[in-house]
């Protein structure tokens, strides 16, 4: 008979297969070992851990649900909140039974590690090396995450990844991955070997296969291997030479207008005609001496006029008063 972990777990496993969430795979080990699990987190979209491809591995007990898994990163993230050396995310409920619910799920776990990884919390982090490039240095910081996320996908993809001088390799593939389903159940229990690795050897690796450097003078080992191949140029710039000056060309001298303006070729001045001339003569006289003519505002004062007619009216009103009776009989 199983025991009440077991039973919870495979009932994680059933709500994770009915309603998978994107960014988001786990299963467990095998089949008669529900205790352990391999999971697989993806960089949200929209921030800089897209693409990524992250493996973690987690350890459950018999007294799940009351307490929290075990959560290591196998490939482990340059993250403030990751620790280099043992992968544990820093996840306050997974770091103190205190803020553990029973209602936790496993995949709210997951959830909270995604987003975990586009939203840093520097306050109290693990990885203070990568707190001080954040905030002093954040294009650094988003370099770093990009050559991370690349060197994600290749070790995923199964590719042997090492630069010149490294001490480590990168390695996966075919070969070390197991099919343990039977049936239909085809890539849900598939288990891939991996291998914890620090943020230094990450750093080593990252050293050979970045494409921009923090110094100028320092090159890349790979357009220096293909300098002079005009066929790998070609590959891997999706362009042949002709074309791709044509576009440095082109971007130079867009660069050029917007910093400092675009000059057409100077127009010649031409004389002006003996009209012209005198039009010009005639309109700079008219301003010296002709004074400008100014319209007088309308008056308000009374017209003559109008002061002869009111007088014959008043006049008229006053003989009017003075008739009388008999003289008009």
């Amino acid at each position: 008979m199983h025991s009440r972990a077991y039973l919870l777990l495979d009932r994680e496993y059933y709500m994770l297969q009915r309603d998978p969430v994107w960014g988001i795979n786990a299963h467990p080990l095998s089949e008669d070992n529900m205790m352990e699990w391999t999971a697989t987190i993806r960089g949200l979209k929209g921030t800089i851990w897209e693409g990524g491809i992250f493996v973690l591995s987690l350890k459950f007990d018999e007294n799940f649900n009351y307490r929290p898994p075990d959560v290591r990163f196998h490939t482990i993230p340059f993250h403030p909140n990751i620790d280099m050396q043992t992968g544990c995310p820093c996840v306050e409920f997974l770091d103190d039974v205190n803020y553990w619910k029973e209602t936790y799920s496993l995949q709210s776990i997951l959830l909270a590690i995604q987003s975990m990884l586009s939203n840093p919390v520097v306050e109290g982090a693990v990885n203070e090396e990568a707190v001080t490039i954040l905030q002093n240095s954040p294009g650094l910081y988003k370099q770093m995450v990009i050559d991370c996320v690349n060197a994600s996908q290749k070790v995923f993809a199964g590719e042997t990844i090492a630069a010149e001088g490294s001490r480590v390799h990168f390695e996966g593939g075919a070969g070390e991955k197991q099919d343990l389903a039977e049936g239909g159940a085809n890539s849900a229990l598939s288990i891939l070997k991996m291998a914890r690795i620090s943020f230094d050897e990450y750093l080593t690796t990252w050293t050979g296969i970045a494409t921009s450097k923090a110094r100028a003078e320092m090159k890349n080992p790979l357009l220096e291997a293909i300098s002079n191949d005009p066929k790998l140029q070609t590959a891997h710039f999706s362009l042949d030479m002709e074309e791709l000056q044509n576009h440095m060309k082109q971007q130079l001298e867009t660069h050029n207008s917007l910093m400092y303006g675009k000059f057409g070729p100077k127009q010649s001045n031409k004389e002006p005609d003996g009209k012209d001339k005198r039009l010009d003569h005639i309109n700079k006289m008219r301003k010296i001496y002709l004074p400008k003519r100014t319209v007088p505002p309308p008056s308000t004062a009374p017209s003559e006029t109008e002061d002869a007619w009111e007088k014959e009216v008043d006049d008229l009103v006053a003989w009017s008063n003075d008739l009388s009776e008999d003289h008009l009989k």
